[in-house]
């Protein structure tokens, strides 16, 4: 409207501006400790060896799905990994703790065999990378059939990775996540907040 508006092709008033945004609230949810290492393995019991490693990298570094996608071995750097963010544009590097070095030379010992090979770390078999549709169809079709075994008991969004890792994190969250606001940061921590109670029963004073 405002584009049409400025250029004399729109006369009237935008019809959008008395009409109230709807409140939603955080999307997603947590994924308990058993659904991740319950997943994890299915995956892996199936032959799905990179959605193992994309869900290692995405969990440790509270990264995106196509943040995790586009990650390439330029981005192995000597004291971390270099993860940028698409959405906001913001670099940060990961410093290595055992568990993120481990699952990265996974990733790169993985799907090796074809002789076209992308540099990027989550390679599909053919070597090229995934495609963000690539990649969720199988995490889709997976995902559905662990349901079906009873492997989980309800299925959850790669997304949903990034709440985990923002939840279960020690320290400041914001800074961990890489979001721009610490509103934005607690939107992700699920983890309720321990506050100290009061020591002064109401009831004494009664007395």
């Amino acid at each position: 409207m405002k584009w049409g508006k400025a250029r004399g092709f729109v006369n009237i008033e935008d019809p959008t501006a008395v009409i109230k945004t709807l409140k939603e609230g955080p999307g997603g949810r947590y994924v308990e400790d058993w659904e991740y290492q319950a997943f994890w393995q299915w995956l892996g019991e199936q032959g799905h060896i990179m959605h193992q490693c994309a869900m290692e990298i995405s969990y440790l570094c509270a990264a995106r799905q196509q943040d995790v996608l586009a990650l390439t071995q330029a981005d192995i750097q000597e004291d971390g990994l270099l993860v940028i963010q698409a959405k906001t544009g913001k670099a940060q590097v990961k410093l290595w703790s055992p568990a993120l070095r481990e699952v990265v030379d996974r990733a790169l010992s993985t799907n090796t065999v074809a002789q076209m090979q992308t540099t990027h770390l989550i390679r599909s078999r053919s070597g090229r990378a995934y495609t963000r549709t690539g990649f969720n169809s199988v995490w889709l079709r997976e995902q559905r059939a662990a349901l079906a075994a009873g492997a989980i008991k309800a299925r959850f969004r790669f997304h949903d990775l990034k709440i985990k890792a923002v939840s279960d994190f020690d320290g400041d969250v914001q800074k961990f996540s890489g979001h721009k606001t610490r509103s934005m940061a607690e939107r992700y921590n699920r983890t309720p907040d321990r506050v100290v109670s009061l020591n002064n029963p109401s009831s004494k004073k009664r007395d």
